[in-house]
This record gives C-alpha cells, structure tokens and sequence, in this order.
C-alpha cells in the first residue's frame, strides 16, 4: 500500500496509470481498514481459556510465489485464515462457475470471488504450517448483505466473528502457538512487496524526479543556502532529502546508485551531494553505490496525514 502511495505520488498528473494507481491505493486503504476493525474486535472480544496470537497482512509462500492472508489467528486448538471484505452491496457466490459478483444501486459488477481468495489462504496455511486450517469470510461493512452464500466457507458479518470463532476450538488439538508465530515472523522476512512499475509496466524514467515539496505537494523544491526551499508556499526544510530517499527504498529497493542520486534528489554539486548521503546512507563495497537507512516511519506519518 505505501509503495502505491509513493508510485501515485510520482507519477505525473496525465499519465495513463495514474488512475488506475489511484484506485488500487483505495482499495488497499478500504481493506486495511477492515483488517484493522477485525483484529481489533478479535483482541478486544474473543473468549478464550488461551489467548490467540492474530496477525494482520501475512504473505505466506506458496507455489511459485505468496499467498495473502489478510487475518491470521492462531490458537493451542484451531488455525484460522479470515479473508476480509469491506465492501457494501449485495454478494452473489456463484458456487457452480466459482465467480463473485455484487448489485450496488443497480448495478452489476463482477469482482475477484473471495472464497477463492479465501481457499488459496486456507490451501497456504496448511501446506505452511503442515496443519488443518479453518477458513472464514468476513463482512467487515454493516452495509454488505450475502443474497447467495458461497458453498466451500462461511461467511459471518463482523459483529458475530468473535462467536463464530469461540467454537472453532478442538481441545482434541494441540498446537505450539509460539512456534507457529515463529514461523509467521520469519515468513514476513522473506517476502518481497510487488513490483508494482512492473505490474503497470513503468520504468524510472516515467516518474516524477526530485525533492518535492511536503508542504503543497505540488512543487518540485531547489536547495539554496542549505535549505529546501520551495517557490510556492514557501516551505523550508534541511531534511526534505531524507523523505526523497526514502521514496526512493520502497519503490526500488534500499541500494542506490551516486549516478542516480544527482538526478533523484536533483542535485549537480557532488560536494552537496556526499553530505546528503552521509547521514541517511551506508556505503558498501561496490563503488558508487549506497544503502539507504531505512526510515519507513517518515513515509507513513505523511501518508497518514494525506490519507486519513
């Protein structure tokens, strides 16, 4: 979600794909929200003699890639995958062709079925942790209604979930909950976000270089006597840079080159540059080429305040 952030952010006001980036970024925001009141409610709600562990956002490997699981809840005597749907309408499973489709005003609209999201989850899960695994459909959204329920999975609004998984125990069942979780937390090391230029088919050339302004959002901002200064609100910044690497990180990986940083943060003067780099990279071995220090936290606190 924060590299669709920063790609949205980048590219130009007419280009092709920025709708479609767009909209991407507000469905990922919709489901996060969702996941978010879901594992909330679960930790506030669920009634259990041993505590859960729930997870939100786990990426499992599974074929030649990963599978999604948007909530993850392990328990001493069940697993649960829950597949989260924020959405409002009316949902029709169609349980003879496996496809989804919801009425909202009138209209139809066709849309990725999630019990199949749901059973890929399940079917990771279990190759995953080599254990039976109980999936779950959830409606995240008083304002979605299930006209045709799915055939394969339940599907339970909210309000009802921490019910619905109180009866989930098996105390014929015995799990090691810490090694699991274990097991979790490795997985989220190995995952590698997607390659979202590649997906929209876009290179570093179709995007927007430069420091840009945090202040307007719409003014690329020149460094004049050791300051970010942009022509057009007038917002000042030391540091403005720090923000531009990090961009930089999610959209292409922590390593860059010095090449490529002149023209990223557009600066000419090489002495002006090393002191930027200094502070917010590591050098390695190959020559001309730096770690960025990761501070994910800058990115987020603006995100926030854009999006919230």
């Amino acid at each position: 979600m924060l590299k669709g952030m920063v790609l949205f952010d980048r590219l130009p006001a007419r280009h092709a794909a920025k709708e479609k980036v767009f909209g991407e970024v507000k469905r990922s925001l919709a489901g996060a929200a969702g996941e978010k009141r879901t594992a909330e409610l679960l930790e506030r709600e669920l009634d259990l003699a041993e505590k859960a562990k729930i997870f939100r956002g786990v990426w499992l490997p599974y074929m030649d890639g990963f599978a999604q699981v948007d909530v993850l809840v392990l328990h001493a005597n069940f697993i649960c995958a829950l597949e989260v749907k924020n959405m409002v309408g009316e949902f029709y499973f169609d349980s003879i062709n496996y496809q989804f489709y919801r009425i909202i005003e009138g209209r139809v609209e066709g849309m990725r079925n999630p019990e199949a999201q749901l059973h890929r989850a399940v079917k990771a899960c279990e190759k995953f942790f080599g254990r039976k695994v109980q999936g779950t459909i959830v409606l995240s959204s008083r304002s979605g209604r299930v006209a045709v329920p799915p055939k394969l999975y339940p599907v339970i609004a909210l309000d009802y979930l921490p019910f619905h998984i109180e009866k989930m125990v098996d105390p014929r069942l015995s799990f090691d909950v810490e090694g699991l979780e274990g097991l979790v937390r490795r997985s989220r090391g190995q995952f590698y976000d997607p390659d979202l230029l590649k997906k929209h088919e876009l290179t570093k050339g179709c995007l927007e270089v430069g420091v840009r302004c945090l202040g307007c959002r719409q003014q690329k901002m020149e460094w004049s006597r050791l300051r970010w200064r942009c022509s057009k609100c007038g917002f000042v910044s030391a540091d403005a840079h720090e923000f531009a690497l990090q961009e930089y990180a999610v959209l292409f990986g922590n390593e860059i080159t010095t090449e490529f940083a002149y023209t990223w943060l557009g600066i000419k003067d090489k002495y002006v540059l090393y002191r930027m780099l200094e502070n917010s990279t590591i050098k390695i071995n190959n020559r001309g080429r730096r770690l960025i220090i990761e501070k994910n936290e800058l990115l987020i606190a603006y995100f926030e305040s854009i999006y919230s």
